[in-house]
């Protein structure tokens, strides 16, 4: 063949293979799935997790909304899962296993509608385990508190959402004599509402019904007891500003609970949790809608006791309870006063990363890479070697035909003889050979990663 389509023919060749090879070891965008974790609940058996979906190019990681199957092994049990998650990439999956403790293995096999794994290996938990927080809001502080009678204030649930009717417990004490027939007066700042006024509980402590119309506000209270004694507290009122509006018994018998959440801005999400003075043991992600929007959960209240009902705008809210977040009390069993209900601080348990189905995807690709690169260097020395024997033997030849040229000249002998074979022919055939099949391994390479 020609020296100079030879030439060509490789050069074309490997400047394909080299492109291909580059293509099979870029980057691309990679979607997968996190499992997030928390601290069990009291007694164990049971754990809730968040499964996120997330699309990573390289630069940054947005959440996407997936379809997604999931099957999950523990303590000897299965369960599959499947579904989609929301706009915000979250789904909530509950999964029992008896006797499951913190530590314990989980095996866990996400895939997307398509087969594709999107999370796939055991989850890890970490060692030692976070602690707890507690965010105490068991009392609120106040600007002024004078007098014989002292005041203590508590938000039944820690702070009011704007537009719905919360409820203040009031406690009175007093130095010597404990105070009898007590009866508060309430005079509410611009913001607030007084809903109705103070209704005794005992002798010394009451409610006041209030609702926020504003994004903050304070309220004077004046209490004056059988004795004749007074006394005056004054103080900001908590309003969670963007909170949901939450319609739940704040006490519950073991059992089913019904949970209403409606949204008083344009959120149309709501993340609803369940959690016990252990860690947390039901999720649910609500879409809301209607006019205005609201959704529902129902959730199994199993053990007895003082249980938290989180309910945020947010997939992370409930790792810190603040902000628009709140942490209703939920006592299961038997009832209790409105003062305990109170006095109860919401929790905030830490969240961990269980399993990242990036990390599988991350070495995959970097095999890949490194694959791709292989390619591509390999076909470019290959097809430099070639080159260079193509120049090597398109000189040699040159060469020749001037030798023949001349002893033609001087012999008279105009009769074309044919080149024998040199070990360029051989070595060039070969060369080809290997730099044919290296294109056609860049060529699998790039289409079994589709």
């Amino acid at each position: 063949m020609n020296e100079r389509r030879l030439i060509g023919i490789v050069a074309a060749m490997s400047v394909a293979t080299v492109a291909i090879g580059l293509r099979a070891g870029a980057g691309e965008t990679v979607r997968a799935a996190i499992v997030m974790g928390a601290p069990l609940p009291r007694g164990g058996g049971r754990v809730a997790l968040q499964l996120r979906t997330q699309e990573d190019d390289g630069h940054t990681r947005t959440a996407i909304s997936s379809p997604f199957s999931a099957t999950i092994r523990a303590r000897g049990t299965e369960r599959k899962f499947s579904g989609k998650t929301n706009v915000d990439g979250v789904a909530e999956l509950a999964f029992d296993a008896p006797e499951l403790a913190a530590g314990d293995p989980i095996d866990f096999d996400v895939k997307d509608d398509r087969g594709g794994v999107l999370a796939r290996g055991a989850g890890a938990w970490p060692r030692p385990m976070p602690s707890q927080t507690v965010l105490d809001h068991q009392s609120l502080r106040a600007a002024r508190d004078e007098g014989a009678l002292r005041m203590r204030v508590s938000l039944l649930d820690g702070a009011l959402a704007p537009g719905e009717t919360g409820r203040a417990w009031v406690s009175v004490t007093s130095i010597g004599e404990p105070p009898r027939d007590v009866h508060v007066d309430a005079t509410p700042d611009l913001g607030l509402e007084i809903v109705n006024p103070f209704a005794p509980s005992g002798a010394s402590a009451g409610t006041i019904d209030l609702v926020a119309r504003g994004m903050s506000g304070a309220v004077a209270l004046h209490a004056k007891d059988a004795l004749g004694r007074e006394g005056d507290w004054y103080g900001a009122i908590p309003v969670a500003s963007g909170a949901l509006h939450v319609d739940a018994p704040h006490d519950a018998p073991v059992g089913p609970l019904h949970v209403v959440v409606t949204s008083a801005s344009a959120g149309t999400l709501a993340y609803v949790e369940l959690d016990d003075d252990a860690g947390r043991s039901a999720a649910s992600a609500l879409e809301l809608t209607g006019d205005p929007a609201r959704g529902e959960a129902t959730f199994d209240l199993r053990t007895p006791g003082r249980h938290f009902l989180v309910v945020s705008s947010s997939p992370d809210g409930a790792a810190n309870v603040t902000g628009a977040t709140r942490a209703l009390p939920l006592w299961v069993g038997a009832p209790v006063s409105d003062d305990v209900l109170a006095e109860l601080a919401g929790r905030a348990f830490p969240r961990f990363v269980m399993l990242d189905g990036f990390t599988g995807e991350r070495a995959r690709l970097a095999k890949r890479k490194r694959k791709g690169r292989l390619i591509a260097l390999g076909a470019l020395a290959l097809g430099s070697f070639l080159e260079t024997l193509l120049l090597l033997r398109a000189a040699s030849e040159g060469r020749r035909r001037m030798r023949r040229l001349q002893h033609a000249m001087i012999e008279e002998d105009a009769e074309p003889r044919v080149a024998p074979r040199t070990p360029f022919d051989l070595v060039v055939v070969l060369g080809l050979s290997l730099l044919g099949f290296a294109l056609l391994f860049a060529l699998v390479a790039v289409f079994a990663s589709k």
